[in-house]
């Protein structure tokens, strides 16, 4: 019975630990951000876009990286990276962030996204707001299967 219990924990602990954020700060210290935290306390916003990944358009929600800074109290950011569950990581500018305004979206279509379908978190850019950004640049910066931020200083 031991080993039943230690194998569905193993198997549902990634389902567990995805739905928190990881946020590192410059000066090493770091805050849990839980999605239940997030919903109830930032305001969320909505976009419709279409990505290379996916066929035709799509409804994004989720929180502006903007105000998850300003909840965090973060000021002087000279760029912010994504590393997903995978290690893949990408950085992103603060001006890139104050222009164009990503999201960090958990629901795709109005649904809670799940790991296997590029969740709990993703790092959204709206292409059909800024056709500009519509390019390879800034599609790597798209990280899914978000699980940590790291909040980089201003040089």
């Amino acid at each position: 019975m031991k080993w039943i219990l230690l194998c569905l924990s193993c198997l549902f602990a990634p389902t567990l630990a995805a739905t928190e954020l990881v946020v590192r700060f410059a000066d090493e210290s770091h805050k849990n951000v839980s999605l239940k935290t997030i919903e109830s306390t930032l305001p969320l916003d909505s976009f419709t876009t279409h990505l290379p990944w996916l066929d035709g358009p799509h409804t994004f929600s989720g929180v502006k990286v903007t105000d998850l800074l300003d909840y965090l109290g973060v000021s002087d950011v000279g760029s912010v990276s994504f590393v997903a569950l995978n290690d893949y990581a990408s950085s992103t500018q603060i001006k890139d962030i104050l222009d164009y305004e990503p999201i960090i979206a958990y629901h795709l279509n109005g649904k809670k996204m799940k790991v296997r379908n590029k969740g709990p978190f993703w790092l959204v850019f709206n292409l059909d707001k800024y056709p500009e950004i519509n390019n390879q640049i800034y599609y790597t910066q798209m990280v899914w299967q978000i699980d940590e931020v790291l909040i980089h200083e201003a040089p």
